[in-house]
């Protein structure tokens, strides 16, 4: 038991609860649909179509190599869709998992993703708006297994999977032709799927097991050649606690317990991490030398070392991490938010004049996470098919609206929806 005063962890029920046999395991299913594919995937021309279908160029050679191969595996691509059906369980026994760890989300799991993304334009572009639907809810919900059954580090696939699938549906919404009733179950079948999403702590905890698994590893002399990145994260671990690796593990708990404190609140009502940087010299500058040894380090210092260090920084980047969350969850809320606005306009005939008159009640209205009061939304309708949608983003700072993506780079965190008549 890791205790904590925000959140106690256990581990062994943790792991009790994510452990399923393997026949019960939610990415059996999509492993299957991999099977399916005939040939290599043609990896790069899959991914450059896919960004180009968003970005509205269609030509050159590799557009219909990734056309032809989508056609040809159209077999696999169906069992793919099937797979994204199946309900939450564990991808693999947390017991087992450690750094070595075969993820299927950062591998094959992208390039099928990029696959539905061509396979939903066809059906646009075919005029079968329903069919488009289908395969933009099969990323929706893939992206969502993935997260709930990664670690944080490939969790990243989840987030990939998302921009890449909310481009597609922005620019599906600008021309799609369904009913109005279509429309409104396809709605809630969004945010169905975003309900699967798990508290952010589940990819802490998580990720604490992998390192305690690695035990072996970080105390042999080696970095497996299989991963070449690895010696940044195990290499500093290892040298500091050399021949104390209970501490290692015990120091690596803090770290998780600090961060569930505050780790699953909005923004906006989140907690200021201390500016307190005292915890930095109990943590090494150099390999060897400099710092106090970890068997002379009190309870209280590893607790304090663990929030602040350098050292659990560059294994467990808590900040960027906590970025990629916040702007996930305000992905779904614009895309929810967009949807719910081509609802008024297919009853109305135009885009409202506010965001008040497309939700039933003022608490239904969607919140800024990313503001400092957690304001609504910005919005502004310039005309009947024309409205701009956004966050202040990252910075906290509403830019005006101007040059909107739903990108991390872009100032404003949002959309501009022109719709085409």
């Amino acid at each position: 038991m890791i205790s904590d005063p925000g959140e106690p962890f256990d581990v062994e029920a943790f792991t009790a609860e994510h452990t399923v046999p393997d026949e019960e395991n939610a990415l059996v299913p999509f492993r299957n649909a991999i099977g399916l594919l005939k040939g290599k995937i043609p990896a790069q021309e899959i991914s450059d179509a896919s960004d180009s279908l968003c970005e509205g160029t269609l030509t050159d050679k590799k557009m219909q190599i990734a056309l032809g191969y989508v056609k040809d595996n159209e077999l696999a691509l169906q069992n793919w869709e099937k797979a994204s059906h199946k309900a939450y369980l564990a991808e693999e026994q947390p017991s087992t998992i450690n750094f070595l760890s075969f993820r299927e989300s950062i591998f094959d799991t992208k390039y099928m993703a990029r696959m539905v993304v061509i396979r939903a334009w066809i059906a646009a572009e075919n005029g079968n708006d329903t069919e488009a639907a289908k395969w933009i809810l099969c990323n929706r919900r893939t992206s969502r297994l993935v997260e709930l059954n990664s670690n944080a580090n490939s969790r990243i696939v989840g987030y990939l999977i998302n921009y890449w699938t909310n481009k597609l549906m922005v620019k599906w919404l600008a021309q799609q032709e369904i009913s109005q009733v279509k429309l409104e179950q396809f709605l809630i079948d969004v945010k169905s799927i975003h309900e699967m999403i798990p508290p952010i702590s589940v990819d802490f905890k998580m990720h604490y097991l992998i390192q305690l698994n690695s035990q072996k590893l970080l105390l042999e002399n080696r970095n497996p050649k299989s991963t070449p990145t690895l010696s940044s994260s195990i290499m500093p671990w290892k040298l500091y606690f050399q021949g104390e690796p209970e501490l290692l593990y015990r120091f690596y708990g803090h770290c998780i317990a600090n961060n569930l404190r505050f780790i699953d609140k909005p923004k906006f009502q989140r907690p200021k991490i201390s500016l307190s940087k005292s915890g930095r010299q109990y943590v090494f500058e150099t390999p060897v030398g400099s710092s106090l040894p970890p068997s002379q380090l009190t309870p209280a210092q590893i607790e304090d070392a663990a929030q602040f260090s350098p050292l659990f920084n560059a294994h467990y980047d808590i900040e960027p991490m906590m970025n990629a969350f916040d702007l996930e969850l305000m992905s779904h809320r614009l895309i929810e938010t967009a949807i719910q606005l081509e609802i008024y306009r297919k009853a109305k005939g135009e885009f409202p004049e506010t965001l008040a008159h497309a939700f039933p009640s003022t608490e239904e209205l969607p919140v800024d996470d990313l503001e400092s009061t957690g304001a609504i939304l910005h919005y502004v309708k310039e005309n009947s098919g024309h409205y701009r949608l956004w966050s202040v983003g990252q910075d906290g700072i509403d830019s005006g609206g101007k040059d909107l993506s739903l990108g991390s780079e872009s100032a404003d965190f949002g959309i501009e929806m022109i719709r085409k008549p």
